[in-house]
């Protein structure tokens, strides 16, 4: 699986498991939705970011899709 896709998911799975241990108590995950959308921002970024990263490394390398 390439880079672009599991890292991008790691970081969420991370982000988001604080965010649910954090979340024990009722509503919490009220006070941490900012937090929430700015690491789903940060995902989505980071996908954008390794995915043009490979491109550019094959276009390098000579490979084509």
């Amino acid at each position: 699986m390439k880079k672009s896709i599991w890292l991008p998911i790691l970081l969420f799975c991370a982000g988001a498991g604080v965010y649910i241990y954090s979340g024990i108590e009722y509503n919490a995950w009220v006070e941490n939705i900012t937090l929430m959308i700015v690491d789903v921002v940060i995902v989505v970024l980071l996908h954008f970011a390794l995915k043009k990263k490979e491109a550019y490394e094959d276009e390098r390398n000579g490979k084509t899709k």
